[in-house]
Protein backbone atom coordinates (compact mmCIF):
# COMPACT_ATOMS: atom_id res chain seq x y z
CA UNK A 1 0.00 0.00 0.00
CA UNK A 2 1.43 3.33 -1.12
CA UNK A 3 -1.37 5.79 -0.40
CA UNK A 4 -4.45 6.33 1.76
CA UNK A 5 -7.62 8.00 0.41
CA UNK A 6 -10.44 9.73 2.24
CA UNK A 7 -12.52 6.60 2.82
CA UNK A 8 -9.63 4.67 4.37
CA UNK A 9 -8.49 7.71 6.36
CA UNK A 10 -11.98 7.93 7.88
CA UNK A 11 -11.83 4.26 8.84
CA UNK A 12 -8.32 4.68 10.29
CA UNK A 13 -9.43 7.68 12.34
CA UNK A 14 -12.39 5.77 13.73
CA UNK A 15 -10.15 2.79 14.47
CA UNK A 16 -7.85 5.13 16.40
CA UNK A 17 -10.89 6.33 18.31
CA UNK A 18 -11.92 2.76 19.09
CA UNK A 19 -8.46 1.81 20.40
CA UNK A 20 -8.40 4.92 22.59
CA UNK A 21 -11.88 4.14 23.96
CA UNK A 22 -10.81 0.65 24.99
CA UNK A 23 -8.05 2.19 27.12
CA UNK A 24 -9.90 5.22 28.53
CA UNK A 25 -9.92 3.91 32.09
CA UNK A 26 -6.20 3.15 31.97
CA UNK A 27 -5.37 6.62 30.66
CA UNK A 28 -7.60 8.32 33.22
CA UNK A 29 -5.74 6.61 36.05
CA UNK A 30 -2.34 7.82 34.77
CA UNK A 31 -2.67 10.85 37.01
CA UNK A 32 0.35 12.61 38.50
CA UNK A 33 -1.46 12.96 41.81
CA UNK A 34 -3.02 9.80 43.28
CA UNK A 35 -6.49 11.32 43.35
CA UNK A 36 -9.69 9.97 41.76
CA UNK A 37 -10.11 12.73 39.20
CA UNK A 38 -8.10 11.66 36.16
CA UNK A 39 -9.89 12.67 32.96
CA UNK A 40 -7.35 12.80 30.13
CA UNK A 41 -8.71 9.71 28.38
CA UNK A 42 -12.28 10.98 28.61
CA UNK A 43 -11.29 14.39 27.29
CA UNK A 44 -9.41 12.97 24.31
CA UNK A 45 -12.25 10.54 23.56
CA UNK A 46 -14.77 13.36 23.57
CA UNK A 47 -12.82 15.16 20.84
CA UNK A 48 -12.50 12.04 18.67
CA UNK A 49 -16.10 10.92 19.09
CA UNK A 50 -17.42 14.31 18.03
CA UNK A 51 -15.22 14.13 14.93
CA UNK A 52 -16.57 10.63 14.18
CA UNK A 53 -20.09 12.08 14.26
CA UNK A 54 -19.06 14.71 11.74
CA UNK A 55 -17.56 12.02 9.50
CA UNK A 56 -20.80 10.03 9.61
CA UNK A 57 -22.72 13.09 8.40
CA UNK A 58 -20.64 13.42 5.21
CA UNK A 59 -22.32 12.75 1.86
CA UNK A 60 -19.00 11.69 0.37
CA UNK A 61 -15.76 10.73 2.05
CA UNK A 62 -13.12 12.31 -0.13
CA UNK A 63 -9.98 13.26 1.80
CA UNK A 64 -10.61 17.05 2.05
CA UNK A 65 -14.12 16.45 3.43
CA UNK A 66 -12.93 13.86 5.94
CA UNK A 67 -10.09 16.06 7.19
CA UNK A 68 -12.42 19.07 7.51
CA UNK A 69 -14.87 16.95 9.52
CA UNK A 70 -12.03 15.84 11.80
CA UNK A 71 -10.69 19.37 12.22
CA UNK A 72 -14.12 20.77 13.10
CA UNK A 73 -15.29 17.82 15.16
CA UNK A 74 -12.22 17.46 17.35
CA UNK A 75 -12.37 21.16 18.23
CA UNK A 76 -16.07 21.14 19.10
CA UNK A 77 -15.68 17.97 21.14
CA UNK A 78 -12.46 19.04 22.88
CA UNK A 79 -12.53 18.94 26.67
CA UNK A 80 -9.66 19.97 28.91
CA UNK A 81 -6.11 20.72 27.84
CA UNK A 82 -5.52 17.25 26.43
CA UNK A 83 -8.61 17.43 24.22
CA UNK A 84 -7.77 20.89 22.94
CA UNK A 85 -4.14 20.00 22.21
CA UNK A 86 -5.28 16.86 20.40
CA UNK A 87 -7.69 18.93 18.30
CA UNK A 88 -4.83 21.26 17.37
CA UNK A 89 -2.67 18.32 16.29
CA UNK A 90 -5.39 17.24 13.85
CA UNK A 91 -5.96 20.83 12.78
CA UNK A 92 -2.30 21.18 11.83
CA UNK A 93 -2.37 17.80 10.10
CA UNK A 94 -5.42 18.81 8.05
CA UNK A 95 -3.93 22.17 7.07
CA UNK A 96 -0.88 20.49 5.57
CA UNK A 97 -3.07 18.20 3.45
CA UNK A 98 -5.37 20.77 1.86
CA UNK A 99 -6.14 19.99 -1.77
CA UNK A 100 -4.76 16.44 -1.64
CA UNK A 101 -6.90 13.49 -2.71
CA UNK A 102 -4.72 10.88 -1.02
CA UNK A 103 -1.61 10.70 1.17
CA UNK A 104 1.66 8.79 0.98
CA UNK A 105 4.36 8.56 3.64
CA UNK A 106 5.99 11.81 2.48
CA UNK A 107 2.65 13.62 2.90
CA UNK A 108 2.33 12.17 6.41
CA UNK A 109 5.77 13.51 7.29
CA UNK A 110 4.81 17.02 6.19
CA UNK A 111 1.48 16.76 7.99
CA UNK A 112 3.16 15.67 11.22
CA UNK A 113 5.47 18.69 10.99
CA UNK A 114 2.47 20.99 10.55
CA UNK A 115 0.64 19.26 13.40
CA UNK A 116 3.59 19.90 15.69
CA UNK A 117 3.76 23.60 14.79
CA UNK A 118 0.06 24.23 15.30
CA UNK A 119 -0.11 22.26 18.56
CA UNK A 120 2.90 24.00 20.09
CA UNK A 121 1.53 27.35 18.94
CA UNK A 122 -1.73 26.73 20.81
CA UNK A 123 -0.01 26.31 24.19
CA UNK A 124 1.41 29.37 25.92
CA UNK A 125 4.02 27.39 27.87
CA UNK A 126 4.62 24.02 26.15
CA UNK A 127 5.76 21.34 28.57
CA UNK A 128 8.01 18.49 27.44
CA UNK A 129 7.24 14.99 28.62
CA UNK A 130 3.66 15.24 27.34
CA UNK A 131 1.61 14.59 24.20
CA UNK A 132 3.44 17.56 22.69
CA UNK A 133 6.73 15.69 22.98
CA UNK A 134 5.32 12.73 21.03
CA UNK A 135 4.19 14.90 18.12
CA UNK A 136 7.48 16.85 18.20
CA UNK A 137 9.64 13.73 18.03
CA UNK A 138 7.51 12.26 15.24
CA UNK A 139 7.72 15.52 13.31
CA UNK A 140 11.50 15.55 13.67
CA UNK A 141 12.20 11.88 13.00
CA UNK A 142 9.46 10.58 10.70
CA UNK A 143 11.31 11.73 7.59
CA UNK A 144 13.74 8.92 8.31
CA UNK A 145 10.85 6.44 8.17
CA UNK A 146 9.74 7.39 4.64
CA UNK A 147 9.09 4.45 2.34
CA UNK A 148 6.81 3.43 -0.53
CA UNK A 149 5.12 1.03 1.91
CA UNK A 150 2.68 3.19 3.93
CA UNK A 151 1.91 0.31 6.31
CA UNK A 152 5.59 -0.07 7.17
CA UNK A 153 5.88 3.70 7.65
CA UNK A 154 2.92 3.76 10.04
CA UNK A 155 4.32 0.84 12.00
CA UNK A 156 7.58 2.72 12.57
CA UNK A 157 5.66 5.85 13.60
CA UNK A 158 3.62 3.83 16.10
CA UNK A 159 6.70 2.08 17.52
CA UNK A 160 8.53 5.38 17.94
CA UNK A 161 5.50 6.92 19.63
CA UNK A 162 5.46 4.06 22.14
CA UNK A 163 9.14 4.62 22.87
CA UNK A 164 8.60 8.33 23.47
CA UNK A 165 5.75 7.58 25.88
CA UNK A 166 8.10 5.46 27.99
CA UNK A 167 10.64 8.30 27.95
CA UNK A 168 8.22 10.96 29.27
CA UNK A 169 9.19 10.45 32.96
CA UNK A 170 12.77 11.35 32.04
CA UNK A 171 11.59 14.70 30.74
CA UNK A 172 9.07 15.64 33.43
CA UNK A 173 10.00 15.33 37.09
CA UNK A 174 6.44 15.13 38.38
CA UNK A 175 5.88 12.03 36.22
CA UNK A 176 9.12 10.53 37.48
CA UNK A 177 8.19 11.21 41.10
CA UNK A 178 4.72 9.72 40.65
CA UNK A 179 6.02 6.66 38.79
CA UNK A 180 3.75 7.09 35.75
CA UNK A 181 4.08 7.94 32.05
CA UNK A 182 2.19 10.92 30.65
CA UNK A 183 -1.48 10.15 30.11
CA UNK A 184 -1.93 12.37 27.05
CA UNK A 185 1.14 10.92 25.37
CA UNK A 186 -0.10 7.40 26.07
CA UNK A 187 -3.52 8.22 24.66
CA UNK A 188 -2.01 9.68 21.51
CA UNK A 189 0.06 6.52 20.98
CA UNK A 190 -3.16 4.47 21.15
CA UNK A 191 -4.68 6.63 18.41
CA UNK A 192 -1.64 5.97 16.19
CA UNK A 193 -1.97 2.26 16.99
CA UNK A 194 -5.51 2.41 15.62
CA UNK A 195 -4.29 4.00 12.39
CA UNK A 196 -1.73 1.22 11.99
CA UNK A 197 -4.32 -1.49 12.66
CA UNK A 198 -6.66 -0.04 10.04
CA UNK A 199 -3.91 0.05 7.41
CA UNK A 200 -3.04 -3.52 8.38
CA UNK A 201 -6.52 -4.70 7.48
CA UNK A 202 -8.51 -4.29 10.71
CA UNK A 203 -11.34 -2.28 9.18
CA UNK A 204 -14.28 -3.18 11.46
CA UNK A 205 -14.94 -0.43 14.00
CA UNK A 206 -17.27 -0.42 17.01
CA UNK A 207 -17.69 2.97 18.67
CA UNK A 208 -21.11 2.31 20.16
CA UNK A 209 -22.25 -0.46 22.48
CA UNK A 210 -25.52 -1.66 21.03
CA UNK A 211 -28.15 -3.08 23.38
CA UNK A 212 -28.74 -6.48 21.81
CA UNK A 213 -31.60 -8.39 23.40
CA UNK A 214 -32.05 -6.18 26.47
CA UNK A 215 -33.58 -7.83 29.50
CA UNK A 216 -35.50 -4.69 30.39
CA UNK A 217 -36.12 -1.29 28.86
CA UNK A 218 -37.85 1.59 30.62
CA UNK A 219 -39.25 3.96 27.99
CA UNK A 220 -38.88 7.71 28.15
CA UNK A 221 -41.75 9.92 29.16
CA UNK A 222 -42.79 13.37 27.90
CA UNK A 223 -39.76 15.71 27.96
CA UNK A 224 -39.94 18.26 30.74
CA UNK A 225 -37.39 20.97 31.44
CA UNK A 226 -38.16 20.74 35.14
CA UNK A 227 -34.85 18.84 35.14
CA UNK A 228 -31.85 20.61 33.69
CA UNK A 229 -29.32 17.95 32.68
CA UNK A 230 -29.74 15.22 30.09
CA UNK A 231 -27.38 12.57 31.49
CA UNK A 232 -26.26 9.36 29.78
CA UNK A 233 -23.64 6.74 30.53
CA UNK A 234 -22.52 3.27 29.54
CA UNK A 235 -20.89 1.01 32.14
CA UNK A 236 -19.10 -2.28 31.66
CA UNK A 237 -20.52 -4.42 34.44
CA UNK A 238 -18.38 -6.10 37.07
CA UNK A 239 -21.27 -7.33 39.21
CA UNK A 240 -24.94 -8.20 38.91
CA UNK A 241 -27.50 -5.41 38.75
CA UNK A 242 -30.87 -5.37 40.53
CA UNK A 243 -32.75 -3.56 37.73
CA UNK A 244 -36.01 -2.82 39.64
CA UNK A 245 -34.04 -1.28 42.50
CA UNK A 246 -31.81 0.69 40.10
CA UNK A 247 -34.86 1.85 38.16
CA UNK A 248 -36.40 3.14 41.39
CA UNK A 249 -33.20 5.03 42.26
CA UNK A 250 -32.98 6.78 38.88
CA UNK A 251 -36.68 7.64 38.93
CA UNK A 252 -36.08 9.38 42.26
CA UNK A 253 -33.44 11.59 40.59
CA UNK A 254 -35.54 12.80 37.65
CA UNK A 255 -37.58 11.66 34.67
CA UNK A 256 -37.37 10.58 31.00
CA UNK A 257 -35.57 7.44 32.12
CA UNK A 258 -34.17 4.81 29.77
CA UNK A 259 -32.43 1.92 31.51
CA UNK A 260 -30.94 -0.97 29.54
CA UNK A 261 -28.99 -3.98 30.78
CA UNK A 262 -27.61 -6.26 28.10
CA UNK A 263 -24.81 -8.77 28.46
CA UNK A 264 -21.82 -7.13 30.10
CA UNK A 265 -23.11 -3.58 29.76
CA UNK A 266 -25.50 -1.19 31.47
CA UNK A 267 -26.72 1.97 29.75
CA UNK A 268 -28.92 4.70 31.16
CA UNK A 269 -30.42 8.01 30.10
CA UNK A 270 -32.14 10.31 32.59
CA UNK A 271 -33.12 13.96 32.92
CA UNK A 272 -32.00 15.17 36.33
CA UNK A 273 -30.68 18.10 38.32
CA UNK A 274 -27.95 15.94 39.90
CA UNK A 275 -26.03 14.27 37.05
CA UNK A 276 -23.10 13.39 39.29
CA UNK A 277 -25.28 11.19 41.48
CA UNK A 278 -26.65 9.42 38.40
CA UNK A 279 -23.21 8.53 37.06
CA UNK A 280 -21.77 7.67 40.48
CA UNK A 281 -24.60 5.18 41.03
CA UNK A 282 -23.81 3.41 37.76
CA UNK A 283 -20.14 3.23 38.75
CA UNK A 284 -21.11 1.03 41.69
CA UNK A 285 -21.66 -1.75 39.17
CA UNK A 286 -18.59 -1.46 36.98
CA UNK A 287 -16.31 0.71 34.88
CA UNK A 288 -17.52 3.75 32.98
CA UNK A 289 -17.19 3.31 29.22
CA UNK A 290 -18.90 6.47 28.06
CA UNK A 291 -20.84 9.39 29.54
CA UNK A 292 -22.49 12.58 28.33
CA UNK A 293 -24.11 15.47 30.20
CA UNK A 294 -25.99 18.17 28.29
CA UNK A 295 -27.60 21.31 29.71
CA UNK A 296 -31.08 21.26 28.13
CA UNK A 297 -31.83 24.88 28.98
CA UNK A 298 -28.82 25.92 26.95
CA UNK A 299 -29.84 23.61 24.13
CA UNK A 300 -33.32 25.10 24.01
CA UNK A 301 -32.05 28.68 24.48
CA UNK A 302 -34.12 29.15 27.61
CA UNK A 303 -31.47 30.94 29.62
CA UNK A 304 -32.78 32.80 32.68
CA UNK A 305 -32.23 36.50 32.03
CA UNK A 306 -31.90 39.44 34.37
CA UNK A 307 -35.41 40.32 35.53
CA UNK A 308 -34.80 44.00 34.88
CA UNK A 309 -33.83 43.41 31.26
CA UNK A 310 -36.51 42.73 28.61
CA UNK A 311 -35.97 39.46 26.71
CA UNK A 312 -35.31 41.29 23.43
CA UNK A 313 -32.91 43.87 24.93
CA UNK A 314 -29.20 43.17 25.09
CA UNK A 315 -27.73 43.74 28.54
CA UNK A 316 -24.20 44.93 29.22
CA UNK A 317 -22.69 41.83 30.88
CA UNK A 318 -23.20 38.09 30.88
CA UNK A 319 -21.54 35.62 33.25
CA UNK A 320 -20.64 31.98 32.58
CA UNK A 321 -18.96 29.71 35.14
CA UNK A 322 -17.92 26.08 35.30
CA UNK A 323 -18.66 24.21 38.52
CA UNK A 324 -19.27 20.68 39.75
CA UNK A 325 -21.99 20.07 42.33
CA UNK A 326 -25.59 21.19 42.76
CA UNK A 327 -24.61 23.27 45.79
CA UNK A 328 -22.05 25.23 43.78
CA UNK A 329 -24.59 25.75 41.02
CA UNK A 330 -27.07 27.24 43.49
CA UNK A 331 -24.40 29.51 44.97
CA UNK A 332 -23.34 30.88 41.60
CA UNK A 333 -26.93 31.32 40.43
CA UNK A 334 -27.77 33.21 43.62
CA UNK A 335 -25.15 35.87 42.87
CA UNK A 336 -26.36 36.50 39.33
CA UNK A 337 -24.47 34.06 37.09
CA UNK A 338 -26.35 33.46 33.83
CA UNK A 339 -25.11 29.97 33.01
CA UNK A 340 -23.44 27.36 35.20
CA UNK A 341 -21.84 24.67 33.02
CA UNK A 342 -21.59 21.41 34.93
CA UNK A 343 -17.97 20.34 34.92
CA UNK A 344 -14.59 20.33 36.57
CA UNK A 345 -12.28 17.44 37.37
CA UNK A 346 -13.24 14.27 35.40
CA UNK A 347 -15.90 16.19 33.45
CA UNK A 348 -14.28 19.00 31.48
CA UNK A 349 -16.78 20.95 29.33
CA UNK A 350 -16.26 20.92 25.59
CA UNK A 351 -15.72 23.92 23.38
CA UNK A 352 -19.22 23.34 22.00
CA UNK A 353 -20.72 23.65 25.49
CA UNK A 354 -18.99 26.99 26.02
CA UNK A 355 -20.18 28.15 22.59
CA UNK A 356 -23.80 27.23 23.33
CA UNK A 357 -23.70 28.89 26.74
CA UNK A 358 -22.25 32.14 25.42
CA UNK A 359 -24.59 32.30 22.42
CA UNK A 360 -27.56 31.78 24.73
CA UNK A 361 -26.88 34.99 26.70
CA UNK A 362 -28.17 38.27 25.27
CA UNK A 363 -25.28 40.46 26.40
CA UNK A 364 -22.60 42.66 24.87
CA UNK A 365 -19.72 41.42 27.02
CA UNK A 366 -19.38 37.89 28.39
CA UNK A 367 -17.05 36.96 31.25
CA UNK A 368 -16.22 33.24 31.43
CA UNK A 369 -14.80 31.69 34.60
CA UNK A 370 -13.34 28.20 33.81
CA UNK A 371 -12.49 27.55 37.49
CA UNK A 372 -10.03 24.81 36.54
CA UNK A 373 -6.59 25.12 34.92
CA UNK A 374 -7.40 22.16 32.68
CA UNK A 375 -10.42 23.98 31.22
CA UNK A 376 -8.91 27.38 30.43
CA UNK A 377 -7.56 26.34 27.02
CA UNK A 378 -10.93 24.98 25.88
CA UNK A 379 -12.62 28.19 27.00
CA UNK A 380 -10.02 30.32 25.21
CA UNK A 381 -10.52 28.42 21.96
CA UNK A 382 -14.19 29.43 21.71
CA UNK A 383 -13.61 33.20 21.54
CA UNK A 384 -13.05 33.28 17.77
CA UNK A 385 -16.28 31.34 17.20
CA UNK A 386 -18.52 34.03 18.69
CA UNK A 387 -19.86 36.90 16.59
CA UNK A 388 -21.35 40.10 17.94
CA UNK A 389 -20.11 39.70 21.52
CA UNK A 390 -16.85 40.28 23.28
CA UNK A 391 -15.80 37.21 25.25
CA UNK A 392 -13.21 37.48 28.03
CA UNK A 393 -11.83 34.42 29.78
CA UNK A 394 -11.05 35.13 33.43
CA UNK A 395 -8.28 32.62 34.16
CA UNK A 396 -9.58 31.13 37.39
CA UNK A 397 -8.02 27.78 38.32
CA UNK A 398 -10.44 26.84 41.12
CA UNK A 399 -14.09 27.40 41.98
CA UNK A 400 -12.90 29.24 45.09
CA UNK A 401 -11.10 31.76 42.88
CA UNK A 402 -14.16 32.04 40.66
CA UNK A 403 -16.48 32.74 43.57
CA UNK A 404 -14.11 35.27 45.12
CA UNK A 405 -13.78 37.08 41.79
CA UNK A 406 -17.53 37.16 41.19
CA UNK A 407 -18.16 38.73 44.58
CA UNK A 408 -16.14 41.67 43.24
CA UNK A 409 -18.16 41.98 40.01
CA UNK A 410 -19.78 45.38 39.45
CA UNK A 411 -22.33 45.60 36.64
CA UNK A 412 -21.87 49.38 36.48
CA UNK A 413 -18.07 49.27 36.15
CA UNK A 414 -16.14 49.12 32.88
CA UNK A 415 -14.76 45.77 31.59
CA UNK A 416 -11.21 46.81 32.48
CA UNK A 417 -12.26 47.87 35.98
CA UNK A 418 -13.97 44.53 36.49
CA UNK A 419 -10.93 42.62 35.25
CA UNK A 420 -8.73 44.47 37.73
CA UNK A 421 -11.21 43.66 40.50
CA UNK A 422 -11.23 39.99 39.48
CA UNK A 423 -7.43 39.85 39.45
CA UNK A 424 -7.19 41.35 42.92
CA UNK A 425 -9.74 38.86 44.28
CA UNK A 426 -8.04 35.85 42.69
CA UNK A 427 -4.69 36.82 44.16
CA UNK A 428 -6.20 37.23 47.63
CA UNK A 429 -7.65 33.73 48.02
CA UNK A 430 -5.91 30.42 48.77
CA UNK A 431 -7.69 27.35 47.41
CA UNK A 432 -7.58 24.22 49.57
CA UNK A 433 -8.70 20.74 48.46
CA UNK A 434 -9.13 17.58 50.54
CA UNK A 435 -9.50 14.20 48.83
CA UNK A 436 -8.39 10.58 49.20
CA UNK A 437 -5.37 8.88 47.58
CA UNK A 438 -6.30 6.06 45.21
CA UNK A 439 -2.82 4.51 45.10
CA UNK A 440 0.56 4.53 46.83
CA UNK A 441 2.70 7.37 45.57
CA UNK A 442 5.49 9.79 46.38
CA UNK A 443 5.20 13.50 45.66
CA UNK A 444 8.48 15.31 46.28
CA UNK A 445 9.41 14.20 49.82
CA UNK A 446 5.92 13.11 50.88
CA UNK A 447 5.15 9.39 50.99
CA UNK A 448 1.47 8.71 50.29
CA UNK A 449 -0.39 5.49 51.01
CA UNK A 450 -3.54 4.40 49.24
CA UNK A 451 -6.58 5.41 51.27
CA UNK A 452 -4.90 8.31 53.06
CA UNK A 453 -6.55 11.73 53.03
CA UNK A 454 -4.46 14.24 51.14
CA UNK A 455 -4.59 18.03 51.16
CA UNK A 456 -3.59 20.57 48.54
CA UNK A 457 -3.03 24.33 48.75
CA UNK A 458 -3.26 26.04 45.35
CA UNK A 459 -2.56 22.72 43.65
CA UNK A 460 0.47 21.81 45.77
CA UNK A 461 0.38 18.71 47.97
CA UNK A 462 0.93 19.68 51.60
CA UNK A 463 -0.49 16.82 53.72
CA UNK A 464 -1.19 13.10 53.71
CA UNK A 465 -2.98 11.83 56.82
CA UNK A 466 -4.81 8.72 57.98
CA UNK A 467 -7.98 10.57 58.96
CA UNK A 468 -10.05 13.20 57.18
CA UNK A 469 -10.01 15.57 60.17
CA UNK A 470 -6.21 15.44 60.43
CA UNK A 471 -5.85 16.24 56.74
CA UNK A 472 -8.26 19.19 56.95
CA UNK A 473 -6.41 20.88 59.81
CA UNK A 474 -2.95 20.06 58.50
CA UNK A 475 -3.93 21.69 55.19
CA UNK A 476 -5.41 24.73 56.94
CA UNK A 477 -2.25 25.18 59.00
CA UNK A 478 -0.14 24.92 55.84
CA UNK A 479 -2.23 27.75 54.37
CA UNK A 480 -1.61 29.93 57.46
CA UNK A 481 -5.34 29.92 58.14
CA UNK A 482 -4.85 31.40 61.60
CA UNK A 483 -3.82 34.75 60.14
CA UNK A 484 -6.65 34.89 57.58
CA UNK A 485 -9.75 37.09 57.69
CA UNK A 486 -12.22 34.51 56.36
CA UNK A 487 -12.30 30.71 56.05
CA UNK A 488 -15.12 29.29 53.92
CA UNK A 489 -15.82 25.56 53.99
CA UNK A 490 -17.66 23.86 51.08
CA UNK A 491 -18.48 20.22 51.79
CA UNK A 492 -18.90 17.67 49.03
CA UNK A 493 -21.54 15.12 48.16
CA UNK A 494 -19.79 12.37 50.12
CA UNK A 495 -19.89 14.34 53.39
CA UNK A 496 -22.98 14.54 55.60
CA UNK A 497 -24.07 17.90 56.92
CA UNK A 498 -23.63 16.69 60.50
CA UNK A 499 -20.02 15.63 59.84
CA UNK A 500 -19.33 18.94 58.14
CA UNK A 501 -20.78 20.76 61.17
CA UNK A 502 -18.25 19.01 63.42
CA UNK A 503 -15.36 20.23 61.23
CA UNK A 504 -16.92 23.69 60.99
CA UNK A 505 -17.17 24.08 64.78
CA UNK A 506 -13.64 22.79 65.31
CA UNK A 507 -12.32 25.35 62.81
CA UNK A 508 -14.08 28.08 64.78
CA UNK A 509 -12.45 26.85 68.00
CA UNK A 510 -8.95 26.54 66.52
CA UNK A 511 -9.03 29.90 64.74
CA UNK A 512 -11.09 32.15 67.06
CA UNK A 513 -10.05 35.40 65.38
CA UNK A 514 -11.15 34.28 61.91
CA UNK A 515 -14.68 34.50 60.47
CA UNK A 516 -15.74 30.98 59.42
CA UNK A 517 -18.57 30.14 57.02
CA UNK A 518 -19.86 26.81 55.71
CA UNK A 519 -21.88 25.91 52.60
CA UNK A 520 -22.95 22.77 50.76
CA UNK A 521 -20.98 22.47 47.52
CA UNK A 522 -21.96 18.97 46.45
CA UNK A 523 -18.75 18.48 44.49
CA UNK A 524 -17.57 14.97 43.59
CA UNK A 525 -14.21 13.46 44.60
CA UNK A 526 -13.27 16.22 47.04
CA UNK A 527 -14.60 15.96 50.58
CA UNK A 528 -13.92 19.63 51.24
CA UNK A 529 -13.02 22.66 49.17
CA UNK A 530 -11.89 25.53 51.38
CA UNK A 531 -11.24 29.21 50.72
CA UNK A 532 -8.74 31.04 52.93
CA UNK A 533 -8.74 34.81 52.42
Amino acid sequence: MKRIDGELFAIAFKKGTEVLLTHVDEINTLNVFPVPDGDTGSNMSSALLEACKHIEQLNKRDLPSVLQAIETGTLLGARGNSGVILSQIFRGFAQACKGKKSLDSHDFVQALKSAKEVAYGAVIKPVEGTMLTVIRVLAEESEGFETDNLLEFMKKVWQRAQEVVEETPKLLKKLRDAGVVDSGAKGFSYIIEGFYKALNGERDVNLEIEAAGPREIVRISQEDLKYLYCTEAIVKLSKEVDLPSLKSFYNSLGDSLVLVSSGDYLKFHVHTNTPGKAIDKALEFGELVKSKIDNMKIQHHQIIKNENVPADEKKKYGLVVVANGDGWESIFKSIGVDVVINGGQTSNPSTAQFKEAIEGINAQEIFVFPNNSNIILAAESVKDMIDGKKVTIVKTSTVQQGLSALFMFNSQASPLENLNRFKEAIESVKSLEITKAIRDSKIKDTEIKEGEYIGFVDGNLVCSKKTLDESVFCTLDSASAGSADIITLFYGKDVTESDAQVIFKEIQIRYPSVDVEMYYGGQAHYYYLISVE
